[in-house]
């Protein structure tokens, strides 16, 4: 929907962006990051032309902005700033309804959305004939977030819109915009200097240094596969343990678990696990790979005739899991189950790995061995 292409700024003798091009699909969350002066606040502000770039283009659904009329294109976007922009001598009823007004819509369908927009941030009517000033941080900033979507724009410029709230208000400003995101499917454009908001909120995180993007992607790649080491600094070793949900059971399991066939001979499969050095065996079709059961050395140990074939004596009753399954699922798979190992199957039951306790303990405990600050 937005597409940048080989957007330079410069100011004077600095360039404060370097050739950018990314492209941001509709109805995507985008976050724009990066240290102070990256250029992430001077790239928003060029998609409603409050900065123009100094060559490349920007284009909005295939159209060139820079030949649309600058203040239409302004009107047809939402935008929040850290600052509220709340008119101070108007009330919240008319901060709300300014642009609707300047476009002479219908008196009635604006007062339907004005009240919509209030219930939409969580306000009580009654505020409606406050001011700016009667109202807390927290509550102005929802009124700018209920005025920028009050035209139902397509796409919403965020600029920093809570970093100046209290811990608490923000992380709940911060869950209601996300609520409202997975209702509307707005592209929204939002720029922020804190990591865990943008992985928090983000379908897409644009990592900027210095005019560049360093790396554009998903939180859960980025917390994976950091492009370089300056983004893995950026984002801090251990953070994805502040979103352990990105951490999945194909990030953590075994992926060549110990097998046997359903025909296998008790006395091959302890003789197969002692040479492995394995307490339990997964028994899989050998032609499709779909898992059959598990056997175990303790149900081995209980039977005096080790020529039955695994499959007399194999649990069928298996709990397992997705590759796609986070790491919270699986923890609580354990502890409600009791179990020991659990397969990893895909969609037609194959066996693609196992999760062991001991890869559990493995993965929970990197985030205490790197003591790397988190920037």
């Amino acid at each position: 929907m937005i597409s940048f292409e080989n957007i330079t700024k410069k100011y004077k003798d600095k360039t404060v962006l370097k050739k950018i091009s990314f492209e941001i699909e509709k109805g995507k969350l985008v976050v724009l990051i990066g240290e102070s002066g990256c250029g992430k606040t001077t790239t928003l502000k060029m998609i409603n032309r409050l900065i123009k770039p100094t060559s490349g283009k920007i284009y909005i659904n295939g159209e060139d902005i820079s030949t649309k009329d600058m203040i239409q294109l302004r009107r047809n976007m939402g935008y929040v700033i850290q600052q509220t922009g709340l008119f101070p001598h108007m009330t919240v009823k008319e901060n709300i309804q300014i642009i609707s007004k300047v476009e002479k819509r219908d008196p009635e369908q604006i007062e339907k959305k004005t009240l919509e927009m209030m219930d939409m941030v969580g306000l009580d009517y009654s505020f409606l004939d406050r001011y700016p000033t009667e109202l807390s941080g927290g509550q102005q900033q929802r009124i700018g977030v209920a005025r920028a979507f009050a035209t139902d724009p397509d796409i919403i410029l965020m600029d920093e819109p809570f970093s100046a709230l209290d811990p608490i208000t923000r992380i709940g400003l911060q869950d209601e915009l996300i609520e409202l995101q997975e209702k509307l499917k707005k592209t929204i454009v939002f720029v922020t200097h804190d990591m865990d908001e943008a992985i928090k909120i983000a379908d897409l995180i644009c990592i900027m240094k210095d005019g560049e993007i360093l790396q554009y992607d998903t939180p859960e790649n980025i917390l994976k596969n950091p492009s370089n080491e300056f983004v893995s600094q950026f984002v801090g070793k251990n953070r994805i343990w502040t979103s352990p949900e990105y951490i999945k059971a194909e990030d953590i399991m075994i992926e060549s678990p110990i097998t046997c066939s359903k025909s296998m001979t008790l006395l091959r499969c302890m003789e197969r696990m002692r040479s492995r050095k394995v307490d339990s065996l997964m028994v899989t079709d050998n032609k499709s790979r779909k898992l059959l059961g598990i056997v175990r050395a303790k149900q081995i140990q209980q039977e005096r005739d080790r020529t039955k074939a695994v499959e007399e004596i194999m649990n069928t009753d298996i709990c397992s899991v997705k590759p796609e399954d986070s790491i919270i699922g699986i923890l609580q798979l354990v502890e409600d189950n009791h179990v020991s190992n659990i397969p990893v199957l895909d969609e037609e039951r194959r066996l693609v790995g196992l999760i062991t306790k001991s890869s559990l303990v493995t993965t929970l405990s990197q985030q205490f061995l790197d003591t790397e600050e988190v920037m």
